[in-house]
């Protein structure tokens, strides 16, 4: 059994021992994660967007990030993006999420978006 400890989801257990199921439900642990900071994210996504890559979004671009974000909370986690925090779930009992990969993801999706848009560098 492990534990996963979350600030934004609480707390999961991953009762599977068969490697093939546990691996589903740490994967489904951290989609609840990433969406669920993908929501704080949405709350107020113009300031973290100019606060993030110094860029102030017209209505246009937000509704496109908007909608990236909104996306990005349908798909399933990118297993290599998330290895390392796999791999330390499965090796340990407990472990308490924290937000580092799950921005990584984000902030990549974000700035894929503000790219395809413009000349954007960041």
């Amino acid at each position: 059994m492990k534990v996963v400890s979350s600030r934004l989801i609480g707390t999961r257990v991953i009762r599977a021992q068969e490697a093939g199921i546990q691996l589903f439900q740490i994967r489904n642990v951290l989609g609840q994660h990433r969406d669920a900071l993908v929501d704080r994210v949405l709350e107020n996504l113009a300031n973290y967007v100019e606060y993030k890559f110094h860029f102030v979004p017209g209505r246009a671009e937000w509704l496109v990030l908007h909608q990236a974000l909104t996306d990005l909370k349908r798909k399933d986690i990118d297993p290599e993006l998330y290895e390392p925090l796999i791999r330390k779930i499965q090796r340990r009992e407990e472990v308490k999420l924290a937000n580092d990969y799950f921005f990584l993801d984000i902030d990549e999706t974000l700035r894929n978006q503000l790219l395809a848009r413009s000349n954007f560098a960041a």
